[in-house]
């Protein structure tokens, strides 16, 4: 408990002086992808065995196939899942809330709202919606909409307190928290951060907790402290058997090197990273690791093989709809 107490009183601290950093350049770095998810990932675990399909024991035994695949990380899997599903049984929420965090997590995020909106209008069951409610919340998130995030955010919130869910209400707090350190209210998101870390100090949250002191650092100009806090992330990560946010949080460890131009070191995580995101299927993730290399090779004025990576970038965010993304690569390293 001491150590948690630490760790949050770090937290504020850096918070607070990160906030008087910024008033003071007038300009935020935030790390390169944030966590799109920090809920379970058995979202379907408290879901109703119920189904608005006439099958229901069919119905139930996809939503268990979909479950398994999305707990593994399989998300191609999941995918063909949830668009059978869907096919199979057009009126069940279960099966479109399956297509939908597929679809989230394969980096198809317009997709994703599609379908999440749908199993909305399908269900009632507040434990279908508190999931429902975060992914579309992480969906716009991601996309760039911080308004309507939070505005899904919220309601996940509000539904996890009724539930009485304690881990819900911890994931949300925390994703809340995300919306206003993008937006530069530091006080307000170390507030929400201490919060969601008191609800449950497991090893998934204080991997979440190191990666915002850790990007807080950065904004600093902190970069030596920001790696020390990704490592930590990355043990806790592991520790967990999260695949996908160890291989994330090395993405930004490789990137925060290549700023330190230890470029032998950006170069070993960075791989380690692409190669366990492509292993996953997340082409927008894939996209931030072709980003990084781009980077990397442009602090070591290796132009072309730079441009070659932005373009890659840039080629995969076109491919899946992230067409505000892919004009941003383009007008900052192929223009």
């Amino acid at each position: 408990m001491e150590n948690n107490s630490n760790r949050k009183k770090i937290l504020l601290l850096l918070f607070l002086l990160c906030l008087i950093c910024v008033l003071l350049v007038g300009f935020f770095i935030g790390h390169y992808y944030k966590r799109a998810q920090n809920q379970d990932i058995s979202i379907f675990s408290n879901l109703s065995n119920s189904s608005n399909s006439t099958n229901s024991n069919s119905a139930n035994e996809i939503k268990k196939k979909c479950s398994n695949y999305i707990e593994s990380q399989n998300y191609q899997l999941a995918l063909q899942a949830g668009q059978n599903a869907v096919k199979l049984y057009p009126n069940s929420g279960d099966a479109h809330l399956c297509l939908g965090v597929a679809y989230n997590n394969l980096g198809y995020f317009d997709l994703s709202i599609k379908e999440l909106k749908t199993a909305e209008k399908l269900t009632n069951n507040k434990a279908d919606l508190e999931a429902i409610y975060e992914y579309i919340g992480a969906d716009y998130d991601t996309l760039g909409n911080s308004n309507n995030a939070l505005l899904y955010y919220d309601r996940e919130l509000e539904i996890a307190r009724d539930l009485n869910d304690q881990k819900g209400e911890s994931y949300a707090l925390n994703n809340i928290g995300e919306i206003y350190q993008e937006q530069g209210n530091y006080d307000k998101a170390g507030e929400y951060f201490s919060k969601s870390f008191v609800l449950t100090p497991n090893s998934i949250m204080t991997a979440v907790f190191d990666t915002h002191v850790a990007s807080v650092c950065l904004d600093k100009g902190e970069k030596n402290t920001a790696v020390k806090f990704y490592k930590e992330a990355i043990k806790f990560y592991q520790k967990a058997g999260d695949y996908r946010d160890t291989a994330i949080t090395m993405l930004n460890l490789g990137d925060t090197y290549t700023d330190l131009k230890n470029f032998s070191e950006a170069q070993n995580y960075l791989q380690q990273s692409l190669s366990m995101i492509q292993t996953l299927g997340n082409k927008y993730e894939e996209a931030y690791g072709y980003i990084a290399f781009g980077k990397l090779y442009l602090a070591q004025n290796q132009k072309g093989l730079a441009k070659e990576y932005f373009t890659k970038a840039y080629n995969l965010f076109k491919a899946t709809g992230n067409n505000n993304k892919a004009q941003k690569v383009y007008e900052k390293y192929l223009k």
